[in-house]
């Protein structure tokens, strides 16, 4: 399996005021025998990498595509944009390059190295559409006729898990929003508490009791930052990165790939329907003796050749329905290991800033230690529970999520 390593950089606005867009460097670097060279770079815009999303789900039925992120039309020059765009351009397109099917494909070769894109593909569109013609005559031929039952199992199985998926996404970045938002309302309540503790310690309570008090409002201050950076951490460790946006998105491509053997279901059908035509048109030509004998042979050819296309569309068929559940296996040990990464960086962070508390807690010189000795107990028991949660995220990240909470403070 050839070897790619592709980066996208440098995003450049160019064009006029009214219709400018941005232009991203495509940095490659490959061991495949089918480029010219082992490295090189060009220029493409989003809509390039749009249209090679495209062209490379017609190109490769069953197969599921990477997708590309999605259009905005608003604030697509902005820093922050263009830096999460260029990060899920370069994702998609690295994940389709080594891709074992659409690294061959030639749309693919002309996007990577093409110094000529911009004429090569209106060439290449002009192909496509004629291609298409055709492909819609023949599905058009075929709408009349039967209609697709599935046979598979495993199929009506899968388009309910998609659902059930979809709408399990849906639900974690709801739950993750409100985590967030709970997680702000205790940085505020922590706020305000160790404000009333500063009042309370510029009382008359003695300097002892006095000094603890400041003490312990000034630990509750430093909590209250960081609930804020575990808020803010919470959005950028699973959400910022467009993860659960890509996924819904994947899912799409899962569902295009599930549609494609249909239309090749529909194609192989159309080859059949033509093959009983042309072998009824023979056998009334025969029957009514309008088959010269100098014909014979040809209209026994246009049979076979109708055999031979309603055979390769059935083979075609075939091999795309076990290319659809190979790359949904697929799609599942990698969204396995990017949902194990993404919660494990989860715990990770939310475990540092639980031991950023502790280590404020006990660095702390209060003048009355003992009362605070039940506090380290529980801070002791929490960390060690953040710690089981971290080594059980790879499988079980749901029950991990919900029993997800944040630093302890009093």
């Amino acid at each position: 399996q050839p070897v790619f390593m592709i980066s996208v950089d440098d995003p450049q606005k160019v064009g006029d005021p009214i219709r400018s867009f941005t232009m991203y460097t495509v940095h490659t670097r490959t061991t495949s025998p089918l480029f010219q060279k082992s490295a090189f770079s060009v220029l493409r815009r989003y809509s390039d990498f749009l249209w090679l999303y495209e062209t490379l789900s017609i190109n490769n039925p069953g197969v599921v595509v990477p997708p590309v992120p999605e259009k905005n039309a608003f604030g697509r020059f902005d820093d922050q944009f263009l830096r999460q765009r260029r990060l899920a351009l370069e994702k998609c397109i690295q994940k389709t390059a080594n891709h074992p099917v659409l690294g061959k494909d030639p749309d693919l070769r002309m996007f990577l190295e093409s110094d000529s894109f911009a004429l090569d593909i209106k060439h290449r569109k002009a192909e496509i559409a004629h291609e298409r013609g055709g492909l819609m005559a023949s599905i058009g031929q075929t709408i009349t006729g039967p209609r697709f039952y599935e046979t598979d199992e495993w199929f009506d199985r899968q388009k309910i898990y998609l659902d059930s998926l979809e709408a399990q996404l849906r639900g974690l970045v709801k739950a993750i929003e409100l985590v967030a938002k709970h997680r702000g309302e205790i940085a505020v309540s922590t706020g305000e508490f160790a404000q009333n503790v500063s009042d309370l310690s510029a009382s008359d309570v003695g300097k002892q009791l006095s000094q603890s008090l400041d003490g312990l409002a000034d630990v509750q201050r430093k909590a209250q930052d960081i609930h804020n950076v575990q808020a803010e951490q919470d959005i950028a460790t699973l959400m910022a990165t467009g993860k659960f946006d890509e996924y819904a998105r994947l899912i799409n491509s899962v569902r295009l790939a599930f549609s494609s053997r249909i239309r090749i279901y529909h194609a192989w059908k159309a080859s059949e329907a033509d093959l009983l035509r042309t072998k009824q048109t023979h056998e009334r030509n025969r029957a009514q003796g309008r088959i010269p004998t100098d014909r014979l042979g040809y209209s026994l050819s246009q049979i076979a050749e109708s055999e031979r296309r309603a055979a390769e569309a059935k083979l075609e068929y075939d091999h795309v329905s076990k290319l659809v559940k190979a790359e949904v296996a697929r799609f599942e040990q990698e969204r396995i290991e990017d949902f194990k990464d993404s919660l494990h960086a989860f715990l990770e962070g939310m475990i540092s800033r639980q031991k950023e508390v502790s280590a404020v807690w006990r660095t702390r010189d209060f003048s009355h230690p003992y009362p605070m000795l039940h506090l380290f107990q529980l801070i002791s028991t929490w960390e060690n529970y953040q710690s089981m949660l971290l080594k059980r995220g790879g499988g079980g990240g749901a029950a991990a999520i919900q029993a997800i909470g944040g630093p302890i403070s009093t």
